[in-house]
């Protein structure tokens, strides 16, 4: 060969390497990696003895027969048994009129279907409304899972807060915060 030849095949065999095909990677670093920051976690609130609850799940159809609730996760994740129990707890509490104190306790069983839900300060109200669709629905979970969402202390009502920014509908003033009329 010759220094042209050499020199020209030099020149077009690093494009011709870097051009091949290279198959598609994912990388997800789903790990919670140490670093230097440091957050304090919040103080711990005793919730004391959370008993199960009668909640009539046994009344629903059997947990195959069932259709999926909102409990989808993401790809990676199907799962999203803990958002989907925190948003109906949530939905439920304004629901029923913000007035459920304490700890809620929901367990998914085995087989994609609640098996419990535990309160340490039952409310008929808000079990009737989480049961109308957890026992309903059932999830695209493989394992067993406990759920704890804590409602707060001293809940007594939603009440319609106003103020100079969120006027009163018509007919009602404000009044200490509340709209009354």
């Amino acid at each position: 060969m010759t220094r042209w030849a050499i020199t020209a095949l030099l020149a077009v065999l690093p494009p011709l390497v870097a051009m091949q095909p290279q198959g598609c990677s994912r990388r997800a670093d789903i790990r919670d990696e140490p670093d230097s920051s440091f957050v304090a976690p919040p103080p711990e609130i005793d919730a004391g003895e959370i008993l199960p609850v009668d909640a009539g799940l046994d009344a629903y159809p059997p947990c195959g027969e069932r259709p999926f609730a909102l409990c989808y996760g993401t790809v990676d994740f199907p799962c999203g048994f803990s958002s989907w129990i925190v948003s109906l707890a949530e939905r439920c509490q304004e629901e029923t009129g913000c007035k459920t104190n304490g700890h809620l306790e929901v367990t998914l069983g085995e087989d994609g279907c609640v098996a419990e839900i535990a309160m340490n300060q039952p409310n008929d109200d808000i079990v009737a409304c989480l049961a109308e669709e957890i026992g309903s629905t059932s999830c695209p979970c493989e394992r067993p899972e406990t759920v704890s969402h804590f409602f707060g202390l001293g809940n007594d009502g939603c009440g319609s807060d106003c103020s100079i920014e969120f006027p009163c509908p018509e007919g009602e003033r404000c009044v200490a915060g509340e709209c009354v009329r």
